[in-house]
């Protein structure tokens, strides 16, 4: 499951640095990727997309994609509550939920994450912030969910607290997003060839 913000909200924090359809261009491509990191993966059926940029995601005419239409909330936390209901309304026994902003994401790292759950909990903390970049979570759940700055510990203390089995672990290229230009620079100081290395050398960025 992906949330991804309505385009003229992406990104806010480059805004001084990247126009807005330039914000709106390198959410697609970290969506996009992030996508293709994930179709390989066999054991991943469905590719629930929390947004409103419902034409946008209607032209990767995929079949795992399954577009949930944004609900009126303002708290991530809610959006993806509202998401994993409807996902263990389906009857699926588990969810793997990812942060759309993850510029070094690969499938044989989704792949290794996937390996390492053993049920419950598994949780991957962002390199900065102590933030949540992706979790893995059985369900049917009640776990509240937690999003922003320190959620990584709010999740591990909500866990704890309805005793569910948890396991933290550590995948560099899901520990590092892109948020703010510090961040697009280090992409571009660890070279990799992506499209959104393509749209840095584009831009002179």
């Amino acid at each position: 499951m992906i949330p991804i913000n309505d385009f003229t909200e992406s990104l806010s924090r480059l805004s001084d640095y990247l126009d807005r359809d330039q914000r709106r261009e390198i959410t697609q491509i970290l969506a996009t990727q992030v996508f293709q990191a994930l179709y390989p993966i066999e054991s991943i059926e469905k590719i629930v997309v929390l947004s409103n940029e419902i034409e946008w995601l209607k032209s990767f005419e995929n079949p795992k994609i399954t577009i949930l239409k944004d609900p009126e909330v303002k708290q991530l936390k809610e959006k993806i509550a509202h998401a994993v209901n409807w996902i263990q309304n389906q009857g699926v026994e588990s969810v793997l939920y990812l942060s759309v902003d993850l510029p070094f994401v690969q499938d044989k790292d989704v792949a290794n994450f996937i390996a390492q759950h053993q049920g419950g909990l598994s949780i991957i903390k962002a390199r900065k912030d102590s933030g949540t970049n992706a979790l893995i979570l059985d369900l049917p759940t009640t776990l509240e969910f937690q999003f922003g700055i320190n959620s990584f510990n709010k999740h591990l203390a909500a866990a704890e607290s309805q005793k569910i089995n948890t396991q933290i672990v550590d995948i560099e290229h899901l520990s590092l997003d892109l948020d703010t230009w510090n961040d697009l620079q280090e992409f571009k100081n660890n070279f990799m060839n992506t499209q959104l290395s393509t749209f840095i050398n584009r831009h002179n960025l």
